[in-house]
This record gives C-alpha cells, structure tokens and sequence, in this order.
C-alpha cells in the first residue's frame, strides 16, 4: 500500500510541475509569449518529377509569434 501511495503521490506532483512549466493552458491553447510558425503554403504542386530531375521551390516562414523562433532541425518529408 506504501508503494501504491508513494506512486500516486509522484504522478500528482508531476501533473503539477508540467501545469506550472508546460505553457499550454487546460483548452490546449499555449500561455504566455511563444513563437508561432507560419508557412504561406505547405503543399506544392509540381507537376510530373522524373527520377533524377531535380527542382527547387523556396517555402516563406514567419514567425507570428511574440519571441523568437528557432528552427533546429529541418528533415525533408
């Protein structure tokens, strides 16, 4: 039963620091100043690409945010 309490006691306590530091009030909308990313388009029509052909297409972002956005990690989809 110690071991049962002690658990319920370590969920709690995290449920509370993450609503304290995890910026994202109850309604899943963040709080405070964050940075918010939009793209002008996300999908891109080319058309038929043959194997081997390359292209280029340039993607606008703006941070709509209030702080500044950092970008880390880019991978292609």
């Amino acid at each position: 039963m110690k071991i049962q309490g002690r658990m319920l006691v370590a969920v709690l306590v995290l449920i509370f620091v993450a609503g304290l530091f995890g910026g994202v009030a109850a309604k899943g909308k963040p709080v405070g100043k964050v940075p918010r990313l939009v793209i002008a388009s996300k999908t891109v029509q080319l058309g038929e690409v043959l194997e081997g052909q390359d292209f280029l297409y340039t993607f606008t972002l703006k941070n709509a945010g209030d702080v500044e956005l950092q970008i880390l990690n880019v991978r292609p989809g």
